[in-house]
């Protein structure tokens, strides 16, 4: 059955009414609730700063109690009988006081009163008293009273000080304190160093003792053991007291709780009457609203059924602009990770695609791979920030043909996320096409424009008249004029009186032939001064106006003296080329005849090496003999003059060996090679010159034929030998030739070090020659440039730079304090 509206507005009243009271209700119980647990915050506060009181006056009682017994043992100090009967009576006086002791280093008691028979054992405690300092008081945490290490039953808290009063003993005083920790109802647990002391309902007191495992946070999860101040949770509330100066105690009270069912029952009467009396006016207002409530609403009916009927019809209209939209506006949805979601038919039709072929494809279909990476990184991320981006894109068709679009893209936002985008288009193509024939136009008038004004002639615009229309910077400064003030000039104003017939009859004849080239006229500048020029004139296709060029004669003439002088300088040029080429001539024929040499050195090396071999075993023989002579002074003579023999054989060894290595065929293969017996290969060639000019040391020992050996020191790199043993003679013989210029023989030396260096192989030769002019030192390895003033055609360095450049070395020069320093480097092998 179908309810009237006015019946159903009744008993939404009533309804209305129900939740309003209950809503009262619930609002009355938090009040109360509240209340209750503000009482229980005040409550425990107020028993904390009690409780702090009461310690403290605890504390300064125990205080004057020790200064006392401290007064009473200075006064009788040897009389130990009467100081314990003047305790006994403090101890009497005091119901709190439980013990009052006067002990010693050695921990024995000199004074000893007690209200309990306990034994209690200070040893523990002696470490932290043996610490004090004479009359110095200390308090101790809240302990528990113990009878031989056990504790006692019923639980008795104590607090205890203790006082230094000389070197050898301290006053002791024990009080219970139970009185004052259980007068405080709202306090529900104690706690120090993260252990229960006191617990109101026994089930976790002294958990240090019985449980040890207990964790705090296991009962209080809501506790912050980073706060020192007053802080509450859901059940409990938290204070910090302090109980010594580095001692923290933990005081902990709990909520009281209001529960709903005491709640209704004790307000039960309040209840009943205000729920009747609710119950009363919701009639009242349900009775008195609900006719015109009524009224109302079929007013609102009739005024639905007028708005449905607006809204259907612009529905219908919508559909309408909606369907325009789809067949004439570039329209494209696609979803927060660019997939295309829908697509408007004029979109497809432009792009050449079917609805079908979109819809579900990634947005990047619709562009080549730079210009997505393009719009991705930039438009896309724009989009993201600003919530929109407007802009022009060259898009593709589906056929490949690229045009311009200008393109709206606006993100689609839910909970500031971007949930999809809306991109809205119009085809631009027509627009760019012009803008590109504006743009070549323009470009092409401002390159013609930059023509006008860079050419060395002077160039003008000049109509039948004469009068100039328009002229470049160069036409300017040959008449010394500014531009605005060459404009509107007539021509016939910067022509000389015997010149001006002329030019008009040019200007005639220009009319019927169209162009005059290379006419010599005299000209006057804005100075009077005559300039001769050379003139050509254009007839422009308007047949109104003329081009007009003119030359400067002068400038002829300078050109005809930079020919001259060009031809001066490539005559000079050639000349050089030519000299280069004869010096690379005559350096090919010196390799020619070294290589020539080489190869007689070669033959000659096997030639010396048969007699040489004949020689040696001969002379052993002979030096066998000479045992058998019986004349001592001669076989003393003979062995003297065999050892110079033998000495003479060994360098000529030295050198056929020397000279059969270097000669060697070069097969430019690099191979392991031991860098030092290359340099004493190369030491050995030029033994007979280096000893007539200097002394020569390798690795700080001096060179001579027969004392050193190619494997007293073996250092490897990979390289062609024969080719770095002529860079070794090429360095040695350019010191030797700088070392020649020093008069001294005993001033001059040549050192060479080879060594390691960060898995390099390192070759440094050192000379006193006073160093290389630092002019050509930066080209030092350039070809033809030498040091040498009269010999030498400077391309030994620049060969000796190739040989190291192509062993992978480096090859550097500088200047040390006493002279020229050439290092290469090469890199080390094992």
């Amino acid at each position: 059955m179908k309810l009237k509206f006015s019946t159903k507005l009744f008993f939404s009243f009533l309804f209305f009414s129900t939740i309003v009271f209950f809503s009262f209700l619930y609002f009355g119980y938090g009040l109360f609730e509240n209340k209750i647990q503000e009482n229980s915050v005040n409550k425990f506060l107020s028993e904390v700063k009690s409780l702090d009181e009461k310690l403290l006056k605890t504390k300064e009682n125990l205080e004057d109690i020790v200064n006392s017994v401290t007064l009473l043992n200075s006064l009788k100090r040897f009389d130990k009988d009467s100081l314990k009967n003047s305790i006994e009576a403090i101890l009497l006086s005091n119901k709190n006081i439980l013990e009052i002791s006067v002990i010693n280093s050695k921990l024995n008691y000199e004074v000893n009163v007690k209200k309990e028979k306990y034994k209690d054992s200070l040893t523990q405690k002696f470490v932290k008293l043996s610490k004090l300092k004479e009359n110095e008081l200390l308090f101790s945490n809240i302990e528990l009273l113990k009878d031989k290490n056990e504790i006692t039953l019923p639980i008795v808290h104590l607090l205890e000080v203790f006082k230094k009063i000389n070197d050898e003993e301290i006053i002791v005083v024990k009080t219970n304190i139970n009185g004052i920790i259980d007068s405080f109802k709202n306090i529900s647990y104690l706690i120090e160093d993260d252990k229960i002391i006191y617990d109101r309902n026994s089930l976790y007191t002294w958990s240090k003792y019985y449980n040890p495992n207990l964790k705090i946070e296991a009962l209080f999860p809501s506790i912050n053991k980073n706060s020192k101040e007053f802080f509450v949770s859901e059940k409990y509330i938290f204070k910090y007291s302090k109980l010594n100066s580095n001692r923290d105690l933990l005081l902990v009270g709990e909520f009281e709780t209001l529960y709903l069912k005491y709640f209704l029952i004790d307000n039960l009467e309040e209840l009943i009457s205000i729920a009747f009396l609710m119950f009363l006016i919701s009639l009242v207002l349900s009775t008195a609203l609900t006719l015109p409530i009524s009224s109302m609403n079929k007013k609102l009916i009739s005024e639905k059924d007028v708005l449905f009927s607006s809204i259907k019809e612009q529905s219908l209209e919508l559909s309408e602009s909606l369907h325009i939209i789809d067949q004439h506006v570039m329209y494209l949805k696609m979803d927060k990770k660019y997939m295309i979601e829908d697509a408007s038919s004029y979109f497809c039709k432009v792009y050449g695609y079917e609805k079908e072929e979109l819809i579900g494809h990634h947005y990047s279909i619709l562009y080549s791979q730079e210009r997505y990476d393009q719009i991705e990184n930039e438009i896309l991320d724009i989009v993201k920030k600003k919530g929109f981006w407007k802009g022009e894109i060259l898009a593709k068709r589906k056929n490949g043909e690229e045009y311009w679009v200008e393109s709206y893209i606006q993100a689609n936002y839910s909970d500031k996320k971007v949930i999809s985008y809306t991109i809205i288009r119009k085809d631009i193509s027509d627009n760019k096409k012009v803008e590109k024939l504006y743009e070549d136009l323009f470009y092409q008038i401002e390159q013609l424009n930059a023509i006008f004004q860079s050419v060395y002639s002077g160039i003008a615009l000049i109509d039948l008249s004469g009068e100039i229309k328009k002229s470049n910077s160069a036409f300017c400064d040959i008449f010394n004029y500014k531009d605005e003030e060459i404009i509107s000039v007539n021509i016939f104003k910067l022509v000389d009186e015997s010149s001006k017939k002329l030019l008009e009859r040019i200007i005639e004849e220009l009319k019927d032939f169209g162009s005059v080239t290379n006419m010599e006229l005299i000209f006057l500048t804005k100075n009077e001064e005559e300039i001769y020029l050379n003139l050509s004139l254009k007839m422009l296709p308007d047949r109104s106006n003329i081009v007009l060029v003119v030359n400067s004669l002068e400038d002829k003439r300078k050109l005809q003296e930079l020919n001259q002088n060009l031809e001066k300088r490539v005559k000079e040029e050639v000349r050089k080329n030519i000299d280069k080429d004869k010096a690379h001539q005559e350096e090919k024929l010196k390799s020619a005849k070294l290589t020539s040499i080489g190869t007689l050195a070669a033959g000659i090396t096997h030639e010396i090496n048969t007699p040489l071999t004949y020689l040696k075993g001969n002379f052993e023989m002979l030096q066998m003999d000479i045992d058998d002579v019986k004349d001592e002074k001669l076989k003393e003579e003979m062995i003297e003059s065999c050892t110079k023999i033998s000495d003479a054989i060994d360098r000529i060894s030295i050198i056929v060996e020397s000279m059969r290595e270097m000669s060697q065929q070069s097969s430019e293969v690099k191979e392991k090679t031991n860098i030092f017996a290359t340099l004493i290969t190369s030491l050995s060639m030029a033994y007979n010159v280096s000893k007539l000019i200097t002394r020569v040391y390798l690795n700080n020992q001096e060179f001579k034929l027969t004392n050193i050996g190619k494997n007293d020191f073996e250092i490897f790199a990979k390289v062609q030998k024969q080719r770095l043993e002529q860079v070794w003679i090429i360095i040695i013989n350019n010191a030797l030739d700088e070392l020649k210029n020093i008069e001294d023989y005993e001033k001059r030396e040549l050192r060479i070090d080879i060594f390691r260096e960060n898995g390099e192989v390192v070759v440094r030769f050192c000379d006193n020659a006073k160093g290389i002019d630092e002019t050509i030192l930066p080209n030092i390895f350039e070809p033809f440039m030498s040091t040498k003033e009269h010999s030498g055609m400077g391309v030994g360095l620049n060969i000796a730079k190739k040989i190291i450049d192509e062993q992978k070395g480096v090859i550097k020069a500088y200047n040390s304090d006493s002279g020229a320093v050439f290092e290469i480097r090469l890199q080390e092998i094992n």
